[in-house]
């Protein structure tokens, strides 16, 4: 069973329907009706997704919409379906947010809020609006004027000088609400909002330093049940330190969350969403995404599903206590001298007792929960001073706790595999550029196991196993034919999944030029890339 992420039929304040006021344009705003859900008509009428799909397509406008359509999903309300077969590979949409900007977890790093670069010793605060800035250019731009004349306009209850900067972006996406116009307020009233009180705290922070007019308030109030309900976190460009961002999308968002998606999604230049099958898609089949990590184990999934989109999945991988083979979810057996793992018995039963695979022990659920809570104080608390305390705590200590299948060693896995970018693979000993070419094998069998395509995870890992290959062979040229067809392959694939992505290592096209199927640089000319 899947879930449904948005519906039209619940929860849609009643201010909608009544004039918005939105004194910086001295203009009443009038949405006459929130959009509303129903499956069919028999007067004439579009129904409530014809409705949607000709605002969705005003609000896109040259982004073609071709393969999908909206439609009631057999689970609850709207989804997004395909019309069309839909290649792998294939870009399904492109999306573009109402609203985006820093996001608001209270323990990110923060930085200029214009152009989000985290590093700058000329950091400082706007007189008029309290945001941070880095420089007298980001002072000056468009954004900037238009996110200060908001703010600068409410009366202060206290001086700018003692406005916490943390809190204004913090606040700042939901505050650029109020810049939308008609028809995208109208679009925005589509979207479903979280009713419970935590959500909304960024415009209660606010009231401590503002008098804000009541209509302007109830507006960024919804705007944040609406964010914390519908919001993706956006990519920021490789390798740079950069405040990290989240920004409502009208059209993705409309997708329901199942645990093996059948898109990806990345981000370009223009903060413009790209949606692209993972596999095949069958017309008639719906369109769906991941609001979870995809390689975390169930229970951490769920608990991150339940606290912040407030449902519990029970997709087909959720039900299956081994995830498909991969047992990411598994902790070690408690019985002394048994080697075994302990999984759920009821995976979607989360008081259901587990049992080890090896001697069928039983462990009450309460017993689990306690290994899994000291489980992750443990990992938050852990601090790699260096790539060698990470390379022993993943060699030597992590499964003394854990299986070596457990969500957290791949997660060490990965952070590995990374953490090599900051060394450079030539300065890599041969016992460590090995043990990250097994670790991508590895890790790509996860993913091949869990079914789910060609996911950026995939992309990311086919691009770090193909680096390792070319080292070797750098280092070793004789042995350049015979790795010569995985060399290729890997950064073919990678290139087909990561290319126009913002995130995407910036030598990607490059070592797809000479190192890639098909390559006319003379062989002498292949490594230079690596070299330099």
């Amino acid at each position: 069973m899947f879930w449904r992420c948005n519906t039209f039929d619940q929860g849609l304040p009643l201010y909608l329907t009544r004039v918005i006021k939105l004194t910086d344009v001295c203009t009443c705003i009038r949405i006459e009706r929130a959009v509303q859900y129903h499956p069919s008509t028999d007067c004439g009428r579009m129904s409530s997704s014809e409705q949607l799909m000709q605002m969705i397509k005003g609000y896109l406008g040259v982004h073609t919409i071709n393969k999908w359509t909206l439609s009631k999903s057999p689970l609850d309300g709207l989804g997004l379906f395909a019309t069309e077969d839909i290649a792998a590979g294939e870009v399904i949409f492109v999306d573009k947010p109402l609203i985006f900007g820093p996001r608001a977890g209270a323990n990110l790093p923060r930085g200029c809020t214009v152009c989000s670069t985290l590093d700058s010793d000329t950091f400082f605060k706007c007189s008029s609006c309290a945001l941070l800035l880095c420089s007298e250019k980001c002072q000056n731009t468009n954004v900037h004027r238009d996110d200060c004349n908001i703010i600068s306009r409410w009366i202060n209850k206290v001086p700018m000088e003692e406005v916490d900067v943390t809190i204004m972006s913090r606040s700042l996406a939901v505050i650029r609400v109020l810049l939308l116009n008609e028809n995208e307020l109208e679009l925005l009233a589509t979207l479903e909002a979280h009713k419970q009180p935590q959500h909304g705290f960024e415009v209660k922070a606010l009231r401590e330093y503002f008098e804000i007019p009541e209509e302007e308030e109830k507006l960024m109030l919804l705007a944040c049940r609406i964010y914390d309900t519908n919001a993706y976190q956006m990519a920021v460009n490789y390798g740079k330190r950069e405040m990290s961002m989240r920004g409502l999308y009208p059209v993705a968002c409309r997708m329901n969350s199942i645990c093996v998606p059948n898109v990806r999604y990345s981000f370009n230049g223009n903060n413009d969403m790209i949606v692209a099958a993972v596999k095949p898609i069958r017309a008639g089949s719906e369109i769906n995404t991941c609001y979870s990590g995809l390689l975390w184990g169930t229970p951490a999934r769920q608990m991150h599903l339940k606290r912040t989109k407030h449902f519990i999945c029970k997709c087909e991988r959720c039900a299956d206590p081994t995830e498909r083979g991969t047992l990411l979810s598994a902790l070690k057996c408690f019985n002394n001298g048994c080697r075994g793992s302990l999984i759920s018995t009821k995976p979607l039963i989360s008081t259901a007792a587990w049992r080890c695979l090896e001697c069928d022990i039983r462990i009450p659920s309460k017993n689990i929960f306690a290994v899994q809570n000291a489980l992750g104080s443990m990992l938050a608390m852990l601090e790699f001073k260096s790539f060698n305390d990470l390379e022993n705590f993943l060699l030597h200590r992590v499964t003394n706790f854990i299986p070596k299948t457990n969500q957290i060693v791949v997660d060490l896995q990965i952070r590995f595999i990374f953490g090599t970018e900051d060394i450079g693979l030539k300065e890599l000993s041969e016992s460590r550029l090995a043990l990250k070419e097994s670790l991508c094998r590895g890790v790509l069998r996860v993913v091949a196991a869990l079914g789910l395509g060609d996911a950026h995870h995939r992309g990311l890992l086919l691009y770090h196993l193909h680096a390792t290959l070319a080292e070797r062979a750098r280092r070793c040229p004789d042995l350049y034919e015979d790795l010569k067809p995985e060399i290729e392959s890997t950064i073919e694939q990678a290139y087909n999944i990561l290319r126009d992505d913002i995130s995407a290592p910036p030598d990607l096209e490059l070592r797809r030029r000479y190192l890639g199927p098909g390559s006319d640089k003379p062989h002498e000319e292949r490594f230079f890339i690596l070299d330099s």
